[in-house]
This record gives C-alpha cells, structure tokens and sequence, in this order.
C-alpha cells in the first residue's frame, strides 16, 4: 500500500490494517487520530517528512516489520506540575528542545519552578533521582550528556508549568522489534527499583512481557496523577492481583517501576496491543480495602486472601511506593517485618491473623480508616482494629470507620488489624504494647513492668540502648539514632515482648 500524494487518516475508534508493507511517497501524509489505530504486518517506509506522518494523542501504531523513516508522536500533559513518568516511544529524541526541558541555548535563564525532569539511577542510594539541573541551574551533562537524548526504553520523571506547552512531540523512527530491558540489582538490597519505560507507539499487554522470574514480585508500577483519591502509584500482576485503575495495558510513551531480582525482561514485539481504556474497576471477592482519609483525599491499601499467599513477602504482594503529592494521605500494611505493601496477600483465613498498618499523615489533623470488602467474608468471626498511640480496640465488624488524629510524618507501626481476634484481648497476644511515635519508644502495660528493662538493637543486631524501665502502665523512651527500622525487646517478670519500630 502507499499513499502517494494522498492524504489517509485515521479516524477516533477506527483500526486500520495494513496487510503487506506500507510506504508513505514524497507529499503523502498519514495521520492517526485520537482513538484511531494502525497496523502494518509487514514494512513501514515514510519516504515523506516527519511531519507528514502523525500519531496524534491517543492514537496507536503496531508494526510488526521493520520501520524506515521518521515519525511525529503527541502526547499531552497538563502544565499543572504534576508528576508524570514518560518514555520515548521513537529513536533519538533530544530532551533539550524546548517541549520536555528548555533549549540549550536558554537553558540557564529558564526558571527552576516551571519544570522538573529526573531520571532514576538504581545504584544511587538513598535517592535516587538525576535532575537534568545543577545547584547552579547549568546543564548536569555529566548524567545526562551535553546533548541530552532520551534512553529509548527508560523512564523519566517530569513535571511542567505554564510555561511549557502542553503538546509534547516526539520526532523520529518509531521504536518497534522485540526489546530486552537490563535491570540493575544490589544484591543486599529487598528493594531494586528500575523505571523502565514502554518503547513502542501503543500500548504493551504486561501479560505477554517475558522474564519476569527475575523480578521480586510480578508487579509493574504506575504513577497515576488522576488516581481515585489524589496522586499515586497503581500496580498490576494479573487479572487478580491488581489496584482497580489499572487492566495490565501499559499504554504509549508510559514509564513505569518493576522491582528486579534478576537483570532483564524481554517486552516481544506481540505483546503489543490497540488498548485505549487502561481503568478498569473492579475487585475480586475475597479482598478486603483499608482507605484512609482526610476528608479530601484518600489512599487505599489491600489484604488479599487466597491460597497462593503466604504469611510473609511473596511474590503476589505489591511494594508500597509512596505517593509524589504531599497532600495526599497514605496507608500500607506491613509484611517481614519492614516491607509496607500495597497489595499484601495472605493465606485464607483459619487461624487468628494480626497485620502491622502503617500510614503517613500529610498534616497535623483528623483522619479516618474504613475496612470495606468485610461482608464477602461470611466465616469471619472477629475483626478488631487496634490503636496502639491510643490503647483503643474497635469492634470492625460492627463499626467499619475509625476516626483519630494524627501529626503530619510517617507512622510505621500505630495500628494492628486482628482477624478472628477476641475484642478485648485480640489472638491472647502478650499484654506488653511497643508503639513508637517520632523519636520516642512508648512502652505500654496494664498491670505495669516489674523488673521492667528495654534492650533496642538494629537490623544488624548491634545494641543501641539498653535501661531499666519504671513499673507503670506507660515507659516513654527517647531514641537518639538514626532515621530507620529498629528491633526494641522488653522484658518484666512476667512478659516479654519483641518488635519492630521505625525511629523518625
């Protein structure tokens, strides 16, 4: 097929296949709408200018040939400064062009307030964020290069002002074959974040990616400015295992995080996909949600019951990657003592279960838990939640909302969740409650500690603090250390009770 001197496009909802090679002639144009879909199963060759082939947003191009030639892809981003992470979906796309970050030539004498643009080093620790910027607002070529072009198959993190326009284009051969993504992995680390990115001009049906045996978990992770609630990151393995704005199509120019045990996924070419609606809401039966809010957002956290979970980390259980927007609350559960999920599956339910929840409250102010997905278990006879700062239980079953306050840091350990627990006495847990509240250990005992001591170590065993404790109800210890997971153990003669605290 070749479009000569014509002009095709392709409409909104309309998909085009081309059987054979396409060739777009000198003063032909071609153009892909929003919503419109083309596939070529054989060669394309654009012998005309860039600017006379066109995927506008929201339109898709699969080929599964070879590509000559140089395309224009849009994509829209709101210049609102909000976060997006965005990859280049063709080859050789300079990042200094005045659309994705100022022109060289302007670059110094453009405001740091109007944009940001970051990419993420795995080995930088702990932040791992490369800012096109220095201090000094010159050009950081030393990471990015003095000509800076994206990475085909990285993701980058960007946010634009007003002063930036809202059509970003990207210029040149439409990226297409299979594609190996190299991970980057430290060996002592839980977590090895890697933000990737899809390469292609569609979107790319996570299910078909190859080797994801050499990731941590099955999951790929999204950040999704326009999330139910506020801001933050979606993430999907399957069907199942999933948060509900997302179906497993990564759509076009869309950078996302994969957690690596391994050092590369395959991304074939056949796992590309005309896919436009990436929401889809819905849950299945046996998940229960934890929302928290501050009456103008609200972050959800999921427990998910079935036979394939296991008590601790596995590899159906989602990281909990905190959100960008500081307004907007964030609850996660806690599995292996440090790891906080967004996802956290466990076993089907026969015995007592308590799990860890933690949150981060943006502001001093009052907040709200709801437990929801309760009624889709009809065997569950108790279902506490548990206020260590404030020695208060609440009976779930009967009343799904509590309501307290909160000051504006990260709380990693205030909350329990008991399953099949007694109300007044969830699972015949020790009476000793360990809560931990910026940099004060708060030690709570009914009966009080005789002969009371608290030894505090870190997760290298070695021994921060070890004193007596007063026989009362309530120690308050204070904890000059470093920001982190710490193991507090305390013993009286008659208890003895072992946790984990997050020292802020």
């Amino acid at each position: 097929m070749k479009t000569g001197d014509a002009k095709l496009k392709v409409g909104s909802g309309a998909i085009l296949i081309v059987t054979g090679t396409l060739t777009i002639d000198p003063n032909g144009k071609l153009t892909v709408n929003d919503g419109g879909a083309l596939t070529v199963s054989d060669a394309l060759n654009n012998n005309s200018i860039a600017t006379d082939f066109v995927i506008e947003n929201g339109g898709s191009l699969i080929t599964e040939g070879t590509v000559s030639g140089s395309a224009t892809v849009k994509r829209e981003i709101a210049a609102n400064l909000g976060w997006h992470l965005l990859s280049s979906p063709v080859s050789y796309q300079e990042i200094c062009d005045g659309t994705f970050a100022p022109l060289l030539a302007n670059f110094t004498t453009t405001p740091s307030t109007n944009y940001d643009f970051y990419k993420w080093n795995s080995l930088c620790r702990p932040l791992c964020w490369l800012n096109l910027r220095n201090t000094d607002l010159t050009l950081n070529a030393t990471d990015f290069g003095a000509l800076p072009k994206f990475d085909v198959k990285a993701g980058y993190l960007v946010a634009y002002g007003t002063d930036f326009p809202t059509a970003k284009v990207f210029t040149g051969t439409p990226n297409t074959g299979d594609q190996t993504f190299s991970l980057t992995i430290t060996p002592s680390s839980v977590l090895n974040w890697n933000l990737v990115g899809n390469p292609y001009p569609s979107a790319v049906d996570w299910d078909l990616v190859t080797g994801k045996s050499n990731l941590a978990d099955g999951y790929y992770y999204v950040y999704n400015e326009n999330k139910a609630g506020g801001a933050g990151y979606e993430s999907y393995l399957d069907a199942t295992h999933k948060t509900p704005g997302v179906n497993g199509k990564i759509p076009p120019m869309q950078g996302f995080f994969v957690n690596a045990s391994g050092n590369s996924i395959g991304m074939p070419n056949t796992a590309r996909t005309h896919e436009t609606d990436t929401w889809l809401k819905e849950n299945p039966a046996n998940k229960i949600a934890l929302t928290m809010s501050n009456g103008t957002n609200y972050d959800e956290t999921y427990i998910l019951f079935e036979s394939n979970g296991k008590i601790g980390s596995d590899w159906y259980d989602a990281s909990k990657m905190l959100t960008m927007d500081k307004q907007v609350p964030q609850i996660y559960t806690m599995v292996s003592g440090d790891q906080k999920t967004l996802i956290n599956t466990m076993p089907i339910i026969t015995n007592p279960i308590t799990i860890p929840v933690g949150i981060v409250a943006p502001s001093n102010g009052n907040y709200s838990i709801k437990v929801s997905g309760i009624e889709n278990f009809s065997s569950l006879t108790g279902l506490v939640f548990e206020d260590l700062k404030m020695n208060i239980k609440q009976n779930v079953l009967q009343n799904p909302i509590y309501q307290f306050t909160a000051t504006g840091n990260e709380d990693a350990g205030r909350f329990l969740l008991h399953f099949n627990g007694d109300l007044t006495n969830p699972n015949g847990e020790n009476p000793i409650k360990i809560y931990s509240s910026e940099k004060t250990i708060n030690i709570f005992c009914a009966s009080g500690l005789q002969n009371g001591r608290i030894i505090l170590t870190n997760m290298l065993g070695q021994q921060i603090l070890s004193q007596n404790l007063i026989d009362q109800p309530l120690n308050q210890i204070t904890v000059n250390a470093v920001k982190g997971y710490y193991i507090v153990k305390v013993q009286s003669d008659n208890s003895v009770k072992t946790a984990k605290i997050f020292n802020n």
